[in-house]
């Protein structure tokens, strides 16, 4: 009867494992996506036409042209944004292409300077203004509250409304 217990107790140990581990992969998945986007909107502001780059031939074969290093930078750097951009500014230089971030204009020139200068420490919000996340309380998120505000967040990287 004593292992009868035990069996169970032990089966049910595991299945609550799994179960937790299941739970930590899909996290681990969606921080992963959004450090993605993270990365990928800082090199849009650096360089707003990364996706002509990228879909450049001519960048690609450039690249291959490349020490490995530098070819590391570029194919196999999810998350050093810095890196990447220093590639691309260095493909532009040896090609003779323009390194210089092209300036937004108009309105969105002034929401982003605007937001920059919010304090991310304010007690109320104006309804008006799009939100401002940082990354803890985006961490914070439950995989409920995740999902809710998926689409949101996923703005607010593109529109560089994040904040460390």
């Amino acid at each position: 009867m004593y292992e009868t217990v035990e069996t169970v107790a032990h089966l049910q140990s595991e299945q609550h494992v799994e179960a937790l581990r299941s739970k930590l992969s899909v996290i681990e998945e969606r921080e992963a996506a959004i450090a993605r986007r993270e990365a990928e909107s800082a090199l849009y502001a650096k360089h707003p036409d990364f996706e002509d780059i990228r879909g450049d031939d001519k960048f690609h074969s450039w690249a291959q042209e490349q020490p490995e290093a530098i070819q590391g930078w570029i194919y196999e750097n999810p998350d050093n944004v810095s890196l990447a951009v220093k590639a691309i500014d260095l493909y532009k230089m040896e090609t003779g292409l323009s390194t210089k971030a092209k300036q937004p204009t108009g309105k969105s020139q002034s929401a982003r300077s605007a937001a920059d200068m919010v304090s991310t420490k304010t007690t109320s919000v104006d309804t008006k203004e799009p939100k401002i996340w940082s990354q803890r309380e985006i961490a914070k998120l439950s995989m409920v509250q995740f999902d809710k505000y998926e689409s949101e967040i996923d703005q607010a990287i593109l529109e560089g409304r994040i904040v460390p």
